[in-house]
C-alpha cells in the first residue's frame, strides 16, 4: 500500500471540513409543467439566456423532441434552489428551452429520420394522439440546495461555481464569461447582454445584427449563433472590460480577477443604476466612433489588414473616460487624434505595450497610460 502524504487523521479532518452540504431532491415533470414553469419563471434565468447562449440549432432541437416522442431516456436537468421554490438551471437550459419553444410553435421539426413524416410540422400541426403522447412524457430534475461547509470561507457562490464546472466537464466547459453569467445573475449581467446587442456595438465588432437575426422567441439565427464573439459570450466580456477597467483603483491582480470582482461588486445594483451605467457606456462608445469612424479599435496586421483589437479597445475607451471633459474638443480635432494614435502604434516599443504584453495589472496600466496621452495630445 502506497504511503499517505498526510496522516489518516488529517485526511479525515479535511473531509469533515470541506465536504459540501448539498441536499439533493429528485422530481419528474410532465412536459406541460416544464412549459408552465419556464414561462412563469419559476425556473429562472432561461429568458434572457442563462449559462451559455442558446446554441442548439433547429435539427438538434428537433432530434431532442423526437427522442421524447420515442420515449428514449433523457439525462436529468440540474436545478439549484436559490430561494424557496425559485430555481436556477445549472444544466439543461437547451433542453428546457427546446420543449417550451416547441410547445409554443416556435420552430418546425427538421432533419428527423425515425419520424421523418413529422418534418416541417410544429406542435399545433401534430395529430392529437401525438400531442397527448408528448404531454405524458417527463423530464427528470435533480434539485440541489447548498447549505454550507464547516469552514466559512466556502460561500454559496463557491459551491455553485464548483458544481457548475463539474457538471460541464462531460461536454463543452463553460468559459470564464459563461461562468460569470451563471453566477452573477441580476441587472448588471442583463445590462452586459443588452449592450452587446446594441446596433453600434455589433456594427463595430462585426457581429450580425440582433434585429435581423433574433426571432420573437429570442432564438438566434445560425449566422449569429456561429459568430465567435456571440457564441461564447465574448461580446459581453468585451463590454464588461470597460466597467472593470474604468476605475484605476480596481486594476490589480489578473484580468480575470478584475472582471470577476466587477461582476460581484455590481451584481445587486438596481435597474435604474444599470440603466445609468448603460447610458454612460454608449456615450463613450459613440464618441470613440465619432473620432475613429470605421477604424475604431483596429490595428494593422503584418499584411496591412485592419483587425479588431481588444487591448486597443480597452485603451481608447478608458482614455475617453479620463478625458471626458475634453470630448468635444477631441471630436473637433479627430484627424489629429487619429494621427497621434496611429503614430504611437507604429512605434515598436509602444505596440508591444498595447498588444504584446500579457494582461497583468502593470501591463494594463501602461497601456491605458500611453493611449490616454496619445488621445489627449
Amino acid at each position: 500500500m502506497k504511503k499517505l502524504r498526510a496522516t489518516v487523521k488529517e485526511l479525515e479532518d479535511k473531509f469533515e471540513d470541506t465536504a459540501f452540504r448539498l441536499t439533493q431532491e429528485r422530481s419528474d415533470f410532465l412536459l406541460p409543467q416544464v412549459v408552465d414553469f419556464v414561462r412563469k419563471e419559476r425556473w429562472i434565468n432561461l429568458r434572457p439566456e442563462y449559462q451559455r447562449r442558446s446554441v442548439w440549432d433547429t435539427p438538434k432541437r428537433s432530434l431532442f423532441i423526437e427522442s421524447l416522442l420515442l420515449n428514449i431516456p433523457i439525462p436529468p436537468i440540474f436545478l439549484f434552489e436559490q430561494a424557496l421554490s425559485r430555481y436556477e438551471v445549472m444544466d439543461g437550459q437547451q433542453r428546457l428551452n427546446s420543449v417550451a419553444d416547441f410547445y409554443e410553435n416556435g420552430f418546425p421539426l427538421r432533419g428527423l429520420e425515425k419520424w421523418s413524416e413529422l418534418n416541417g410540422l410544429r406542435y399545433r400541426d401534430l395529430p392529437e394522439t401525438l400531442q397527448r403522447g408528448l404531454d405524458r412524457r417527463r423530464i427528470s430534475a435533480t434539485v440541489l440546495l447548498a447549505e454550507s461547509t464547516k469552514k466559512k470561507e466556502f460561500t454559496q457562490n463557491d459551491i455553485r461555481k464548483l458544481v457548475f464546472e463539474r457538471l460541464n466537464t462531460g461536454g463543452q466547459t463553460l468559459n470564464a464569461q459563461e461562468l460569470r453569467n451563471c453566477l452573477y445573475a441580476g441587472q448588471f449581467n442583463n445590462l452586459l447582454t443588452r449592450l452587446a446587442s446594441n446596433e453600434l456595438f455589433t456594427e463595430i465588432w462585426e457581429i450580425p445584427s440582433y434585429a435581423e437575426n433574433v426571432d420573437t422567441h429570442g432564438f438566434a439565427a445560425a449566422v449569429l449563433r456561429d459568430n465567435p464573439l456571440y457564441k461564447r459570450m465574448l461580446d459581453c466580456q468585451i463590454v464588461l472590460r470597460f466597467f472593470a477597467l474604468r476605475d484605476s483603483a480596481n486594476i490589480k491582480g489578473s484580468i480575470r480577477s478584475m472582471l470577476d470582482d466587477c461582476m460581484e461588486k455590481n451584481q445587486n445594483i438596481s435597474e435604474e443604476e444599470a440603466n445609468k451605467l448603460g447610458e454612460s457606456y454608449l456615450e463613450v462608445l459613440e464618441v470613440a466612433h465619432r473620432i475613429f469612424g470605421k477604424r475604431v479599435f483596429r490595428l494593422k496586421d503584418s499584411k496591412g489588414k485592419l483587425d479588431l483589437s481588444i487591448p486597443l479597445y480597452d485603451g481608447i475607451m478608458i482614455a475617453l473616460v479620463r478625458l471626458w471633459k475634453d470630448r468635444e474638443r477631441l471630436v473637433e480635432k479627430k484627424v489629429e487624434v487619429v494621427r497621434r494614435v496611429e503614430k504611437l502604434i507604429q512605434d515598436a516599443e509602444a505596440y508591444e505595450v498595447i498588444v504584446g504584453r500579457p494582461n497583468t495589472s502593470t501591463a494594463i496600466k501602461d497601456r491605458l497610460r500611453i493611449l490616454t496621452e496619445a488621445v489627449g495630445g
